[in-house]
């Protein structure tokens, strides 16, 4: 090989230097399939990570924008919310609530009737409805049931019928509806066991 720096090119020398391109060319194939092609694929997922960041940096700066207007939002709910709570009577508050109504009725000349009827309960509150009977002139029956409307409790009143008057005398009939909130409770933990094996 060394007579090939003195100018002689011998069958083994291009043996050797096919050898090295050979060697050289198998190298630089796998350097492309183990180390180019990860560090490429490695690349273009870090890529995507980094936009996927800038995204969700860009959103996290939008509501930091936002952030006092969604705390005033969140303010007027909550004030709504406690305000409309303040007006629904607690369950122990209905019997006196209920005398009170007749006691209003009873003042306007009027003589109430009320008849409970079924709880309706869904997910978020409790309708506490009541059949209302109240006998008077038509005057003191619609008197009887703005009061009620105005009532600083919420109360709503449905299914309004009022018959003709017969001797100075309608019967009003509707529906008296009154809420209640139900606090939803947490799911029970069940009992720890120990899972260990001997």
């Amino acid at each position: 090989m060394f007579d090939w720096f003195k100018g002689t090119v011998t069958p083994r020398d291009w043996a050797a230097v096919a050898i090295i391109l050979s060697a050289s060319a198998v190298l630089a194939v796998l350097f492309f399939f183990f180390v180019y092609q990860r560090q490429n694929e490695t690349i273009t997922a870090a890529g995507e990570e980094l936009a996927d960041v800038k995204k969700n940096l860009a959103k996290a700066r939008e509501t930091e924008a936002n952030i006092e207007n969604l705390r005033s939002e969140a303010l007027k709910m909550d004030t709504l919310v406690n305000l409309f709570e303040k007006r629904l009577p607690t369950k122990s508050e209905i019997p006196a609530l209920l005398q009170n109504f007749e006691s209003v009725g009873n003042d306007l000349g009027l003589r109430v009737q009320l008849e409970a009827l079924p709880t309706v309960t869904d997910v978020s509150k409790e309708t506490i409805p009541y059949k209302v009977t109240a006998f008077g002139d038509f005057h003191q029956i619609v008197s009887f049931i703005n009061l009620l409307e105005r009532d600083n409790r919420y109360l709503k009143v449905s299914d309004l019928e009022i018959s003709e008057q017969e001797e100075g005398v309608s019967a009003g009939k509707f529906t008296l509806s009154t809420f209640r909130f139900i606090q939803q409770q947490p799911p029970a933990a069940g009992p720890v066991t120990d899972e260990k094996k001997s």
